[in-house]
């Protein structure tokens, strides 16, 4: 991409390419590992576990709606200097959360953790696809979001072992110093200058009356939706079924980070849409498994669960790769303000998904939930194919240019 000023954008190295990941780790187990201390951090406030959830809750809130705004009212400040401000924002509030015994300030550090990286992981996105050379550009994209897959599969269950080693405040501050690394790393490689678009809040309405974006972000609210409908319940589904929850856990977060360090590379051969058809389709199939039961058949045993959560998670755990590549290609000059939108709609996801995982079970009992996570993925699958015929009315092929047919990839 040409510089303004006259010169090339310099191409990121492999070395900040790592230290991107490094950050959305960072981010990923920011955002998370409450959930996995939970009793530990409302022992220590005093607090109910009901008191203690919102301190997720309004994490995943603050985050779905910060992010656009953040982005688009942040246009002008440089990209480098951004990631740096929001890794730093993550940091600070962790340190909070270390040191204080108030539910108050430690729910105001999870808002400012929130706005933090509702920044870095777009942003981070769009800076991938300034600097990485379009050969390289999907394998980086994928690399930077194995980040946040790592996270869960590893950053989770080290917080929970830091926990009940040190105390819950020492999960905090591991986070803490990890973000400071990865922020130390990524001043030290980024490109100093990384020219983007710049947007603004005008950027944002802009986008949010294009039916087209709204439509392809909503793509990720469902599948989102589908994921956690079944994911959330995965506990008791697991020993229901009479299987390791822990092994099972753990087969999903491996084949999250495997389809972060594959889905890059099985988008640039087989191109965005269809690679992001394959993730949201995989979903249709596997989850109705989940509900053998209402037919007759015996659930899995706890060996073919495990295959199937490390199969699951694999297929549908990328998803956002190609997803992000496709709204970038479409729509450059948005494309950071739109990778905010559907950042918003993947928390708007799994908002929606844990509540209605709680309808079904409540309503119809655990044996739905697979049928339930089919059913929202089903819907995912129609959406996309209709947005993909809204770009093609446009005239936008998948490289997002006016006019070219498009290669069906």
């Amino acid at each position: 991409m040409d510089d303004p000023a006259g010169g090339q954008q310099v191409p990121a190295s492999p070395l900040a390419i790592g230290f991107l990941a490094a950050g959305n780790f960072v981010v990923g187990t920011s955002g998370f590992v409450v959930v996995s201390i939970l009793p530990e951090i409302t022992a220590g406030l005093d607090i109910s576990l009901a008191q203690g959830s919102l301190l997720f809750t309004i994490y995943a809130g603050a985050y779905a709606i910060g992010s656009p705004l953040l982005i688009s009212s942040t246009g002008g400040i440089g990209r480098r200097r951004l990631l740096l401000a929001a890794l730093a924002t993550v940091v600070i509030s962790a340190l909070v959360c270390a040191a204080t015994r108030s539910f108050e300030a430690m729910l105001a550090a999870r808002v400012a953790a929130a706005f933090g990286g509702g920044l870095y992981t777009p942003v981070a996105a769009s800076v991938v696809f300034a600097t990485v050379p379009e050969p390289r550009r999907g394998r980086s994209l994928g690399l930077v979001f194995a980040g946040i897959q790592l996270s869960q599969a590893a950053g989770l269950p080290l917080g929970v072992v830091i926990a009940h080693q040190l105390d819950w405040p020492a999960t905090f501050m591991t986070v803490a110093a990890l973000g400071a690394v990865s922020a130390a790393g990524l001043w030290w490689t980024l490109p100093r200058r990384v020219v983007v678009p710049v947007t603004s809040l005008r950027t944002l309405l802009d986008a949010g009356r294009d039916i087209r974006a709204l439509v392809a972000v909503s793509i990720m609210a469902l599948h989102a939706c589908a994921l956690i409908l079944c994911y959330g319940m995965i506990a008791p589904l697991v020993m229901r079924h009479g299987g390791n929850v822990g092994l099972t856990v753990g087969a999903f977060g491996i084949g999250g980070v495997i389809a972060g360090l594959t889905m890059g590379r099985a988008t640039q051969r087989l191109g965005p849409v269809r690679t992001r058809m394959i993730a949201i389709a995989s979903q249709v199939v596997i989850l109705p498994v989940l509900s053998l039961p209402l037919i007759g058949i015996a659930p899995l045993p706890g060996p073919l669960l495990i295959a199937q959560a490390l199969l699951w998670h694999l297929l549908a755990g990328g998803m956002m790769i190609p997803q992000q590549i496709l709204l970038m290609q479409r729509d450059p000059d948005r494309g950071a303000v739109v990778l905010g939108l559907n950042a918003t709609m993947n928390y708007l996801g799994f908002a929606l998904g844990s509540g209605l995982g709680s309808l079904v079970v409540a309503g119809l009992g655990y044996d739905w939930l697979g049928v339930a996570g089919g059913v929202v993925a089903g819907l995912a699958v129609i959406v996309s194919v209709q947005s993909e015929r809204l770009y093609r009315r446009a005239g936008l092929s998948s490289r997002g240019r006016l006019g070219l047919a498009d290669p069906g990839k």
